[in-house]
């Protein structure tokens, strides 16, 4: 199987014109990737997003890998 590298912060894009609504807080690709597949209508970042469902942002992570196959964005 191939191993990707998810260290390389060119991969994950900053979103400076948009802010999370719940907390005001910096948005990325991957807060935009989690926002859409849980069908949110604006990016919310994923703190909060864990926050939403009493989990940790690692058992978020996790969960949107095991469920919705989605890894996070190389560079988070």
């Amino acid at each position: 199987m191939n191993e990707q590298n998810y260290s390389a912060p060119a991969k994950l894009h900053w979103y400076p014109d948009i802010s999370c609504p719940v907390c005001g807080g910096e948005v990325n690709s991957w807060d935009k990737r989690c926002s859409r597949a849980l069908g949110y209508k604006a990016i919310v970042c994923e703190a909060c997003i864990a926050k939403e469902y009493g989990l940790t942002v690692e058992e978020l992570r996790d969960t949107m890998k095991n469920h919705f196959g989605l890894i996070p964005c190389p560079g988070i």
